[in-house]
């Protein structure tokens, strides 16, 4: 699979080189207890070649959402701490309380997104904005740390060739009885050319989710805790047709998932999900350690569950090895493939699985997978 040619790395040394010459913006302090305003004045000031600056020690707290488009050759140096909004219904209906969209943007730095979501974990409120939306090309984010996101923490979305890396993810409730739910570290749909690497993520959703439209997909260097695993899908709900091809998750390690690899698929759906890899992926303590349905249903959308179980996207491609770890002590098979009769999975490859069972594990399952009879893991 080609990926991220040599003119990826230039076009960033490029922007990062250019855009030092040109205007720099530090973003002030309103006075008001809501920066807000200043934030996005000093992208405005320092679009089209600038260097917009959070400076070290300083906080930033917010009442409002931020959104910022058109950006063009913009550095951000980020390193200091910002606040989102407290936990207010009226900001449902906000696509994320930071959006960031543009072309040749390097947003780095060693500063801190607080997500302030434990009152909509307190509220059981699961409809919060994604706290960290970008929309970019030939652009880089990197370095810094997010926390108690109110739900996914990024979505990638009518991106190309990004890169994000060496971020810190950390995600729990202070209240174990009102869990942080849906908080999915990232959540990528029509994209192409997308490196996500280097990462340390504990958070109560996907670690991953690839969703309709991606190609060209890295997944490197993730070590996460307490998610629902490395995900493909869900795809196809209420018949629609979507695809993705070209994925990789490579050298990642999920400790105490629910999930470990998986892709899954709406009955009833359309499309393909082709050219899928999964190799050395450390998986310790885990519920469902590898996962292919055609079955999926998500029993708070039971309406598009009710759907022909017989047909769902096709998938076909999908190389799954040196999967290695240990299995927790729920009541579930290593592996699971489980496809629908007029569209079963064929051309997938499972090879050194290394997964420690426990007294209670059950049977691996194959079903409606073409040539399963020739992979041994389905005898086991």
């Amino acid at each position: 699979m080609q990926i991220f040619g040599i003119g990826a790395v230039v076009s960033l040394f490029l922007l990062s080189t250019a855009v030092e010459a040109g205007r720099t913006c530090v973003v002030e302090h309103s006075g008001k207890n809501n920066e807000v305003a200043p934030i996005q004045q000093a992208f405005k000031d320092c679009n089209n070649g600038g260097t917009v600056v959070f400076p070290a020690g300083q906080t930033y707290n917010l009442k409002g959402v931020i959104s910022i488009e058109n950006l063009k050759q913009v550095t951000v140096k980020f390193d200091s701490i910002i606040n989102m909004p407290v936990f207010k219904t009226s900001l449902v209906n906000e696509k994320a309380f930071l959006y960031i969209a543009g072309d040749s943007i390097n947003f780095s730095g060693s500063g801190t997104i607080n997500g302030n979501g434990q009152g909509w974990y307190d509220a059981a409120n699961n409809n919060a904005p994604t706290l960290f939306k970008i929309k970019a090309t030939n652009s880089y984010f990197g370095g810094f740390h997010v926390k108690q996101a109110p739900r996914a923490h990024f979505s990638v979305n009518g991106s190309k060739n990004l890169t994000i890396e060496n971020l810190t993810l950390n995600t729990v409730s202070k209240n174990s009885n009102k869990p942080a739910k849906n908080t999915d570290a990232f959540d990528v749909s029509g994209a192409s050319d997308i490196i996500i690497r280097n990462s340390n993520i504990v958070n109560g959703d996907d670690c991953v989710a690839v969703n309709g439209g991606v190609t060209n997909l890295l997944v490197t260097g993730l070590s996460c805790t307490g998610s629902h695993g490395f995900s493909v899908g869900s795809l196809g709900k209420d018949g629609k047709t979507e695809s993705v091809t070209g994925l990789k998750f490579t050298n990642n390690r999920c400790t105490n998932c629910s999930n470990g690899v998986r892709i899954k698929t709406w009955p009833g759906g359309k499309g393909n999900v082709k050219d899928i890899t999964f190799d050395n992926i450390n998986l310790q303590n885990v519920e469902h350690p590898i996962l292919i349905t055609t079955h999926y249903c998500d029993n708070n959308k039971i309406s598009s569950c009710n759907k022909d179980d017989s047909s769902s996207l096709s998938i076909d491609g999908v190389k799954i090895n040196n999967i290695y770890g240990t299995v927790s002590a729920k009541e579930h098979p290593i592996l699971e493939i489980n496809c629908s009769t007029k569209t079963p999975c064929k051309n997938v490859t499972v090879d050194n699985i290394n997964i420690t069972k426990n007294s209670k594990t059950k049977k691996n399952i194959c079903i409606n997978f073409v040539n399963s009879g020739l992979v041994p893991q389905c005898k086991q």
